[in-house]
C-alpha cells in the first residue's frame, strides 16, 4: 500500500520496498503551484528517505511535464531510460536518483 508525505500544499505518494523508493505521484494544489512547494516536497521526501536508508528512488514523468523533470533534475534524479506511449501515446522518462 502506498505512502505519504503530505503538507497541506500538496503531497508526494510513494511505495517502499527495503533501500528502494518509487515516487508514484506529486501533486501540489493548483492555488499553491509556482511557490515552491514542489521543491519543498521533494526535500522533505528525501530527508525521509535517508532517515530510513534508502538507496535509490525512481519515478516517472511525461516527457512534456518540462517543469517537473526541471524539479527532478534539481533534485539530482537523471534519466535512465524512455517509456515509449507509455501515458497514451505520450513518452515518459524513467529518473532515478542515487541516495548516499
Amino acid at each position: 500500500m502506498p505512502e505519504k508525505i503530505q503538507l497541506r500544499e500538496g503531497f508526494v505518494e510513494f511505495h517502499q520496498v527495503a533501500d528502494f523508493a518509487d515516487i508514484h505521484d506529486i501533486e501540489v494544489k493548483l492555488e499553491h503551484r509556482g511557490q515552491g512547494y514542489g521543491k519543498k516536497l521533494m526535500t522533505l521526501f528525501l530527508k525521509e528517505m535517508k532517515q530510513r536508508d534508502v538507496r535509490e528512488v525512481t519515478l516517472e514523468v511525461r516527457v512534456d511535464n518540462v517543469v517537473a523533470i526541471g524539479l527532478y533534475e534539481q533534485c539530482g534524479f537523471e534519466c535512465v531510460s524512455v517509456r515509449k506511449g507509455y501515458y497514451r501515446g505520450v513518452d515518459g522518462l524513467l529518473m532515478k536518483l542515487e541516495c548516499r
